[in-house]
């Protein structure tokens, strides 16, 4: 239970192996040796898309009626293949307004807490409130639609759209930007749906885009809130209650994959038991305003630019100042932020030593010594540099192992920070699509 961006990065790695679209540039990213939220960030033009709000279910399942809980381990979950990107709100904001589901049954009010969660300026959080403004507004679905193809569309991998959409630019919104629109419809599924479970599927899935996205998540919704018996037969019959998968290992994970819905119920129960033990939570006050957001959890979203490492009586965060790429003759700067946690080391210098790959020169030099006292007491947190310079012809990546050790400190084991710098050759050249086929054939780039 105790897992994090890194944790989950190496099981998504292993066993996941959908390899499409942010999850296939993910798992290079991690095969290369980068960690999140990088591995979701660098060359990902699909962060802004909707592989991992799908999977804030299992967060609220475990943290019913701790929203708080089940965005952290949310942001933690998403920065894997969506980095920096818009689909870490869109799965914070999905995580903690289903776990105040199981108390909370009023839609606007869930809308609410889900949006206190994630930051205001972010465009997930401003689809949203389009989404309840134009509903307030007296818009039709139709209408509505229309208001979402003119703000929030992205580009379209199929040519099913229609020829007057197609006529209006509707088929020219940047690649992978595809959440804030997803979002926008599960919103305006909520809302014309009044409370009719079969209203709200069915008005959100003709919206079109990523329906199983939509359909999925507002299904799951509805059955935290009212559970199996909400969901009449001719909904149920047609799909069983059998698991099907094509995205986890089935070698890896033969025996280890639950076979029916009724199995995964079992299994999240028990984990669910286990994380009120392990975290010591409370059962809900009864205070709605409980589930939403305190002040402090946005600064959460300071963590999406950098790795964090974290060991006892120091947190050591490092950021690549940008991509992690090495140029030839270009120094290559990078940054760790250092943060004193410790509760008896009052004040220490720690010695900092970076080891690197044979024909990198390191600025402005190998072994650095910075002053730290407690985090809380004005010098606990301080920023060193390095600069990389390779002069010689490039290999294809480099490791490198920073080493921190306190002088003073008794338990003076060193802390060892890995990290990964790559080459790049060439350049991106834009794509010129073509539509050949029937309908839903996907649109293919000529090469």
């Amino acid at each position: 239970l105790h897992i994090d961006s890194k944790i989950l990065g190496q099981y998504f790695n292993e066993y996941m192996i959908f390899t499409h679209a942010e999850y296939g540039v993910a798992k290079t990213n991690l095969r290369a040796g980068l960690q999140p939220p990088v591995t979701g960030t660098f060359h990902n033009k699909f962060k802004d898309s909707c592989g991992s709000y799908i999977r804030s279910d299992i967060w609220a399942c475990l943290f019913p009626g701790n929203p708080e809980k089940a965005a952290e381990f949310a942001f933690e979950d998403a920065l894997v293949d969506h980095g920096n990107g818009e689909g870490v709100y869109a799965e914070v904001f999905m995580a903690a307004m289903e776990s105040a589901v199981f108390y909370e049954k009023d839609i606007r009010k869930l809308i609410d807490i889900g949006l206190s969660y994630i930051p205001e300026e972010c465009t997930v959080s401003k689809a949203i409130r389009d989404a309840i403004r134009t509903f307030n507004e007296g818009m039709s679905v139709e209408q509505t639609r229309e208001y979402l193809m003119q703000h929030y569309i992205g580009h379209l991998e199929w040519h099913a759209i229609a020829r007057e959409d197609e006529e209006k630019g509707y088929n020219e919104g940047p690649m992978g930007f595809d959440v804030p629109s997803n979002m926008m419809i599960i919103i305006y599924g909520l809302l014309f749906g009044e409370g009719s479970y079969e209203k709200a599927m069915c008005t959100a899935v003709n919206y079109g885009e990523d329906t199983d996205c939509t359909a999925g998540t507002i299904a799951a919704l509805y059955g935290m809130m009212y559970g199996r018996s909400v969901f009449d037969e001719k909904w149920t019959k047609p799909i069983g209650n059998k698991l099907v998968t094509i995205s986890i290992d089935p070698f890896l994970m033969y025996g280890k994959i639950p076979k029916t819905v009724e199995e995964l119920t079992e299994r999240v129960t028990v984990l669910y038991e286990k994380a009120q033990k392990e975290f010591g939570l409370a059962e809900w006050s009864g205070d709605v305003e409980d589930f939403y957001a305190k002040p402090y959890f946005r600064n959460i979203y300071r963590e999406m630019n950098v790795v964090r490492f974290e060991f006892p009586g120091l947190n050591i965060r490092l950021d690549y100042c940008g991509d992690p790429v090495l140029h030839r003759g270009e120094p290559k700067k990078i940054k760790f932020v250092l943060s004193n946690k410790s509760k008896y080391v009052t004040s220490d210098r720690v010695n900092v030593y970076l080891y690197g790959r044979e024909g990198c020169e390191i600025l402005p030099q190998k072994e650095q010594n910075i002053f730290l006292s407690m985090a809380h007491m004005g010098d606990g947190i301080r920023e060193l540099e390095y600069e990389i310079l390779v002069e010689e012809p490039l290999r294809a990546s480099y490791r490198f192992v920073a080493e921190f050790v306190f002088e003073e400190n008794k338990n003076n084991c060193p802390m060892e920070v890995p990290f990964v710098l790559l080459s790049e050759a060439g350049q991106t050249v834009p794509v010129v699509w073509e539509k050949k086929g029937p309908a839903c054939t996907p649109n293919l780039p000529r090469v």
